[in-house]
């Protein structure tokens, strides 16, 4: 009995062994992931004055996510790094997550709304990434294209869905860069990337609709303020 209590306990050390040993070579091998998600989630509440304090971990899990707690602790998941090819990319899922995570500091009736409407929230923290993105000095079309890779396209009719359908998001996200900065546009320097191309040719007719919008406006501040001169 005792030599099998023995045995039974040098098996299990050398179980823990093994194990203790895998994981440390997985830390060896993954360790620079932590460190870049890390640098570019620091760099972004630097660059952006965020005095709210968050964490950045590089998550084991397979799934192609990026998540924010309540806690404002940003896990990366290791399933989504091989759709992102530059650190930009990777601003541009960590801002938005960094977005979620202040309007998780806003307190409990912030938390409601995020949890009932949570769409709405999702385009706000999109849009909320783009402004975190430009402050940081990364290119927020890398936005668009990390989501184009990402994004599901769900039947209209699958309304229980948390997220906005992915080609919804692309557009508003263009939309927004168009209004606030569109010098990434003219000058951009992703007009060659595989996948931006691919969004461009996906969203010709609403691109067109978003240029006419701001067409007509600057034409019409024009109008008043010729209108104001000639009254003065």
């Amino acid at each position: 009995m005792k030599k099998l209590l023995l045995f039974a306990l040098i098996l299990t050390l050398g179980t823990n062994i093994a194990y203790a040993g895998e994981d440390y070579l997985n830390l060896e091998k993954e360790g620079k992931y932590q460190k870049q998600v890390m640098q570019v989630g620091f760099r972004i509440l630097n660059a952006n004055q965020i005095e709210k304090r968050m964490m950045f971990y590089y998550n084991n899990t397979k799934s192609v996510n990026a998540v924010c707690y309540s806690t404002r602790r940003i896990d990366v998941y290791k399933g989504i790094l091989p759709f992102l090819d530059t650190d930009d990319e990777l601003a541009g899922i960590m801002s938005h997550e960094i977005a979620h995570g202040l309007d998780f500091s806003e307190g409990i009736i912030r938390r409601w709304g995020m949890r009932f409407k949570p769409k709405k929230y999702e385009e706000k923290a999109d849009k909320k990434a783009v402004d975190l993105m430009v402050n940081a000095g990364y290119n927020p079309v890398a936005l668009i294209i990390a989501l184009n890779k990402i994004t599901n396209e769900p039947s209209w009719f699958e309304a229980s869905s948390t997220h906005p359908i992915g080609s919804e998001r692309l557009v508003y996200i263009y939309d927004y860069i168009y209004s606030k900065y569109p010098a990434y546009l003219v000058d951009n320097e992703f007009k060659n990337n595989l996948y931006y191309q691919n969004f461009l040719l996906t969203t010709k007719k609403e691109r067109e609709f978003i240029r006419k919008k701001y067409s007509d406006k600057a034409v019409l501040s024009v109008n008043a303020k010729t209108e104001k001169s000639n009254s003065d």
